[in-house]
């Protein structure tokens, strides 16, 4: 079976190394392109430590790559001051989902990672970051519930400690 296309690292990287820098999925972000190649690299990590170090690689890339400070600030559990890009809309509505997730606000930050995976298909960081930060039992199902939605390209799920 040959893999989907945003499942295939080479054509990404070569997409980005020759247009317009890009996530995994192809969809463009408001980043340098070595910090959009590090982006990809935390979106195909196989757990949180290793999407924290790539996306730490990331901001040092392009300290104002906003879903990359949003994400690392989330895990990490830090503040920034916000990005002085203007974002793309769906890098936005991924902020506003993480930061959510990262206030405690499971039932909100749920709500909009489903509103967000509608508009997009698939975004793993968001989901995975939401999974991460959820709150005690009661608030967890919200998140749990959206699993049997997620698409196929991203099976691995990160365990629920950062």
């Amino acid at each position: 079976m040959q893999p989907m296309r945003d499942e295939n690292p080479s054509y990404q990287d070569h997409l980005a190394a020759t247009g317009p820098a890009v996530d995994v999925h192809g969809r463009v972000v408001t980043a340098k392109r070595p910090a959009a190649a590090r982006y990809r690299q935390a979106q195909r990590a196989a757990d949180s430590r290793r999407a924290t170090a790539a996306l730490r690689l990331a901001v040092h890339a392009d300290p104002a790559f906003g879903l990359a400070v949003a994400e690392l600030d989330a895990i990490t559990g830090t503040a920034s001051q916000g990005p002085s890009h203007q974002q793309m809309n769906w890098e936005r509505h991924h902020i506003e989902v993480v930061a959510a997730a990262a206030a405690g606000n499971a039932g909100r930050a749920a709500d909009l990672l489903r509103e967000h995976l509608a508009s997009v298909g698939c975004d793993p960081l968001a989901f995975r970051i939401t999974a991460l930060l959820r709150r005690p039992a009661g608030q967890n199902d919200d998140v749990d519930n959206l699993t049997s939605q997620l698409p196929g390209c991203h099976a691995t799920r990160w365990p629920c400690s950062p």
